[in-house]
């Protein structure tokens, strides 16, 4: 079980779970999706045959997560900014981590962070809730910056590298002009590289960018699933 996370709107999140869920599809790996961001419920959006659209008012909604484990052995989460509270709350009511072995499910929490100081209050907050409990990988999204340093140079890295053992990616760039272009029209990566409403420039830097993107993926199969 794969929760896609950050601290605020606007770091890429849901542009990370959709290219990891696309990563999944194109592994031939059955990924059951869910969308859980009340106001940009973009995973959904790209991915309506793949992914179902949950409501976090109410933490008995979220049961529908657990509920599914019992019939998809891969299940990819994607958060809505600042919502573990509400994963914590529920976690503690279903008795969800202490179970996870009886289950035989692995958890991996992916943090997506800018170079903004900001983005990593999630990270810490995550790893004194959950502890040794689940995995964790932050992905570098580098659309939004270069310069990481602030979250490089933390005492919060050191102890997530050394402690948690916890694994970094970067996360490749995907022209803006090509991003808006599949963000106007609806279409996943993948129905992208074949598109026609994209121009052979765009389909190419979208096939560019899943290949860079899997590259890194694949150094953390184990941990994604794959």
């Amino acid at each position: 079980m794969i929760f896609v996370t950050g601290d605020k709107g606007g770091v890429g999140k849901s542009f990370v779970a959709r290219t990891l869920l696309q990563y999944h599809l194109d592994g031939n790996r059955a990924c059951h999706a869910f969308d859980i961001d009340p106001v940009n419920a973009n995973l959904y959006q790209f991915y309506p045959n793949n992914t179902v659209r949950i409501e976090v008012d109410e933490i008995s909604s979220l049961d529908a997560i657990q509920d599914d484990m019992e019939y998809n052995s891969l299940i990819l989460v994607d958060c809505a900014a600042r919502s573990l509270q509400q994963l914590n709350a529920w976690f503690d009511a279903i008795v969800m981590m202490e179970a996870r072995e009886n289950l035989d499910f692995r958890f991996t929490f992916v943090f997506v962070i800018t170079p903004d100081k900001s983005c990593t209050a999630i990270m810490a907050n995550s790893i004194d809730t959950f502890s040794h409990k689940a995995d964790y990988i932050v992905i570098k999204n580098s659309a939004l910056g270069k310069d990481f340093s602030i979250y490089e140079n933390s005492k919060l890295r050191k102890r997530f590298l050394e402690e948690f053992h916890g694994k970094e990616l970067v996360l490749p760039t995907l022209l803006e002009r090509t991003s808006l272009l599949l963000q106007r029209n609806d279409i996943g990566f993948r129905d992208a590289v074949y598109d026609k409403r994209a121009t052979l420039s765009d389909r190419s830097r979208v096939h560019a960018y899943l290949r860079h993107a899997y590259a890194q993926f694949d150094t953390v199969k184990e941990i994604l699933g794959a």
